[in-house]
């Protein structure tokens, strides 16, 4: 589960770097409080689509569509708390991408990467594979049926039997 979880910690920071990185190109490296909420969203939508069950595999375009629902939610709200609560200065240059005094929550690289990291490694981690000798439940004809244990079945017949059989008592000779 920690292996999954940095994964979804880097394919989120990757993401958030991306999108912040198109921000700032397009002459806002501290975006305004709409430009930034909006981008939080697209951030989340976008974390919720690929991190976890991305929305290409088999059987998940619902599972990713409500991630990508919660994730532009909770990417507001991550946005709002890291613009009211991350306002420590960023240590080094920005140089040619931002202001000198930008801050990890108002840069749209920081803020942004921080954000989907966050969601892409909770997403990642609640998308645990079921463990090893669980089976999952079978399809046929449109209908989903547990998995039968072949090998057991005989023993549970066995054991109805006995209970079914009545007591044996004795018998006496007339």
């Amino acid at each position: 589960m920690l292996g999954r979880l940095l994964v979804g910690l880097v394919k989120g920071l990757i993401l958030g770097a991306l999108l912040g990185f198109g921000l700032v190109k397009l002459g806002m490296p501290v975006p305004p409080a709409l430009f930034a909420y909006i981008a939080a969203a697209v951030t989340g939508v976008l974390t919720g689509l690929i991190a976890g069950k991305p929305i290409w595999a088999k059987d998940a375009k619902i599972e990713a569509g409500t991630k990508a629902i919660f994730g532009a939610i909770l990417g507001i709200g991550l946005m709002a708390a890291a613009r009211q609560w991350l306002l420590i200065p960023i240590p080094f240059s920005l140089g040619s991408l931002g202001p000198e005094s930008a801050t990890v929550g108002g840069f749209a690289i920081s803020a942004l990467a921080a954000i989907a990291g966050l969601l892409g490694g909770f997403y990642e981690a609640d998308n645990d594979a079921p463990p090893e000798g669980a089976s999952a439940p079978r399809v046929t004809g449109g209908k989903a049926t547990a998995p039968k244990r072949i090998a057991e079945a005989s023993q549970a017949v066995e054991e109805e039997e006995e209970l079914e059989s009545p007591p044996d008592q004795k018998r006496t000779k007339r």
